[in-house]
């Protein structure tokens, strides 16, 4: 069953355009350390920046929204979500910052731009993550991004004193919090697999929280173990250079494949700030006022019933769940939909 109500509801853009803009990159930049494609690292790093631009501009807009409703959101009680928004657009700013001068090192190899310069703006990420992790779990909100740097700060000092050659170890020992980090991983996602299979067993959950829980577990362990056989790939080409004959395309393979399923997994995972752009409500209803047509194609499931002639059935929902009620759809089903030969 192709439910796209439930899509359009459960979409998430926010984690939409991170993941993607990872999933090109890592694209880019196999091709580019294959010497497949031949660029400057500013070029390969775009998609990351147009990530960053997206995000500064949405962040400028909301501000700019919010200075105009000051008092409506105080009625709102929406404060939170604008702290938010603040708090994530400084750590991506960092991470910017980082992004920059990562560039500017590989790309011109200076002498005075040390490896400790370069990762000053991730250390001083891990350090507002841990802030901004408190903060959530105070407010009692998702944590993604700003768990991740901040249990990896000890992963950034190793790789910096690699890269200095101040250790010689091999990066396997060098990645150790990183495995460490995607075993715990690891065990929570067969946690979380056998709780999905238990509830699917069971009637405690609702038919329409069935797909979107089924899916989300299967891309996660999908990603989950795909990044882990990434990271064993790069590990063993990077130490062994000379030895290894698999090309950097070959193996940044499990990495795209990873990525590519937290980008589908962003159709599964409803969230986001309401206060990115201004728009002050869930994306969903926000696109479906500003483009009303999308309401016919938001509004389609299509369903295959088992039968004798294999006909499929094509029901259009009541409505879509709009504040605009006037101009919600009327409750349309075409059954036994015949097909031309």
């Amino acid at each position: 069953m192709v439910d796209c109500k439930q899509l359009f509801q459960e979409f998430n853009p926010g984690r939409f355009i991170v993941f993607f803009s990872l999933l090109l990159f890592g694209i880019l930049l196999s091709l580019r350390l294959d010497g497949l494609l031949e660029c400057s690292y500013w070029t390969i790093f775009l998609p990351l920046w147009l990530w960053k631009l997206l995000t500064i501009c949405g962040c400028i807009v909301g501000i700019h929204s919010y200075i105009r409703q000051h008092e409506v959101v105080r009625e709102m009680g929406t404060i939170a979500d604008f702290q938010a928004m603040l708090l994530s657009t400084s750590l991506q700013l960092l991470l910017l910052s980082f992004e920059g001068c990562l560039c500017y090192k590989l790309t011109f190899g200076s002498a005075f731009l040390s490896w400790y310069i370069v990762f000053t703006p991730l250390f001083l990420l891990s350090v507002l993550s841990v802030v901004m992790c408190v903060w959530g779990w105070k407010k009692e909100r998702p944590l993604e991004l700003e768990l991740l740097f901040s249990v990896n700060m000890i992963q950034f000092v190793l790789i910096v004193l690699r890269l200095e050659e101040l250790v010689v170890w091999n990066w396997q020992f060098i990645l150790v919090p990183l495995w460490i980090v995607l075993g715990i991983c690891s065990i929570a996602m067969v946690y979380y697999i056998a709780l999905t299979a238990v509830l699917l067993c069971t009637n405690d959950i609702l038919p329409s929280l069935r797909t979107p829980r089924t899916a989300a577990s299967c891309l996660y362990s999908l990603s989950n173990f795909s990044l882990i056989l990434f990271l064993g790939l790069l590990v063993t080409k990077v130490d062994n250079p000379e030895q290894s004959s698999v090309s950097f395309t070959a193996v940044f393979l499990p990495y795209h494949l990873g990525i590519g399923a937290l980008v589908f997994s962003a159709f599964y995972h409803k969230g986001g700030n309401p206060w990115w752009f201004g728009i002050r409500d869930e994306f969903c209803i926000f696109l479906l006022r500003r483009f009303p047509a999308i309401r016919v194609y938001g509004n389609i499931s299509f369903i295959c019933e088992p039968g004798e002639s294999q006909i499929p059935t094509l029901e259009v929902p009541v409505h879509v769940e709009s504040s605009e009620s006037k101009n919600s759809l009327p409750k349309i089903t075409f059954s036994n939909l015949e097909l031309p030969d």
